[in-house]
C-alpha cells in the first residue's frame, strides 16, 4: 500500500469511530408493566398483579438487558437498587433479606427474570454486593404493598395495542391443588404516561439471620390423599398446616445439603410430573 493510500485510510478511522458513537440512545419511558406469559428455561411464567407477595428462595445476580432498558422502560444500571422478578407487576418495591447474614436491601423491581425457575429474584450487581452475595443466596422477599400500589396507580394504564408474546392470547392456569383456574396474560402489557421514578438509596440495614434449610415445595393441596399421591410419586413428605384454611396439605422434599442438590431435586420433580415446584428456605 502506498503512503498516500495508507494516510487516506488513517484519515477515515476517526469518521468511522464517530459514526459508531452516534447511535441513538434507547428512549427511557418508565411505565406500568404486567405483560404476557414468557418462557423460562423449563416452562412458562405467568405475570399477575400481587401486592402482598412474600416468599423465600434463592436470589441470583442480574445481567444487563440487551436493549439497555428494563421491561418497565427504565434505563438499567449496574449501580441501581433494582432487580427482576418472574411474575410481579412492574415496578414494585420489595425488601430482600439475606438469610445467611441478616442484611436487608430495598429495591425496585423493573425487569423480568430470572429465567431459571429455581431462583425467585435477580438483584442488580450493586444490590447484590450490598446484600453480601458472592453466589446464589437464600433470601426472603417481602413486597411493600402500600408503595407498590401507589406506583401502580400513578403509572396510568392505557389499553394495550396488538401485542402477542405468549403462545396464545390468554392463558388459563388450573391449580393442581384445588382445581380452581385463573386467567393470566391476555396481552396485558400497558403503554402508560411517564411519571418520575426516582432511584432508591444504595444502603442496607442489619436484620436477623433466618433459616437456611433448602427444600422443594412440590405443592399445597386441599386433600390429604392428593398430597400423599404426589409425595409417593416424587419422594416428598406431607405436612399438615393446621392454621391454613382450604389448602392445608403441603408436600416438601428435603432438606438438601447445598444448592446443587436442591437444583437436582427440582429437576427431578419435573420428571415425576409436578409442574410449578420451587425451592424454598425454611
Amino acid at each position: 500500500m502506498s503512503l498516500r493510500k495508507y494516510g487516506a485510510t488513517l484519515a477515515l478511522l476517526p469518521l468511522l469511530t464517530s459514526c459508531q458513537r452516534d447511535e441513538p440512545a434507547p428512549v427511557v419511558h418508565p411505565h406500568y408493566e404486567l405483560g404476557d406469559a414468557w418462557p423460562g428455561t423449563h416452562g412458562w411464567f405467568y405475570p399477575n398483579e400481587q401486592f402482598d407477595y412474600h416468599a423465600t428462595g434463592l436470589a441470583t445476580r442480574e445481567h444487563a438487558p440487551a436493549s439497555g432498558l428494563t421491561a418497565d422502560g427504565e434505563a438499567w444500571s449496574a449501580d441501581g437498587m433494582t432487580g427482576a422478578h418472574q411474575t410481579l407487576q412492574l415496578p414494585a418495591i420489595v425488601s430482600v433479606r439475606n438469610l445467611l447474614n441478616g442484611r436487608i436491601v430495598r429495591i425496585r423491581l423493573t425487569d423480568r427474570g430470572p429465567a431459571d425457575p429455581g431462583r425467585i429474584i435477580a438483584l442488580s450487581p450493586k444490590a447484590a454486593d450490598l446484600l453480601g452475595m458472592t453466589a446464589d443466596t437464600p433470601v426472603e422477599v417481602t413486597e411493600d404493598e402500600a408503595v407498590s400500589r401507589v406506583l401502580a396507580e400513578k403509572l396510568v394504564k392505557v389499553p394495550p395495542q396488538n401485542i402477542s408474546a405468549a403462545p396464545v392470547g390468554e392463558v388459563r392456569a388450573t391449580s393442581l391443588s384445588d382445581g380452581s383456574s385463573q386467567v393470566y396474560g391476555n396481552n396485558s402489557s400497558a403503554e402508560t404516561t411517564s411519571v418520575p421514578v426516582g432511584p432508591l438509596p444504595a444502603t442496607w440495614t442489619q436484620g436477623s439471620r433466618g433459616p437456611s434449610g433448602l427444600y422443594i415445595l412440590m405443592g399445597i393441596f386441599s386433600g390429604s390423599a392428593t398430597a400423599a399421591g404426589v409425595a409417593a410419586r416424587c419422594g416428598g413428605s406431607v405436612l399438615h398446616a393446621r392454621e391454613a384454611v382450604g389448602l392445608e396439605w403441603r408436600v416438601l422434599g428435603g432438606p438438601y445439603s447445598d444448592i446443587a442438590q436442591a437444583d437436582a431435586a427440582l429437576d427431578h420433580t419435573r420428571l415425576c410430573g409436578v409442574e410449578g415446584a420451587r425451592i424454598i428456605v425454611e
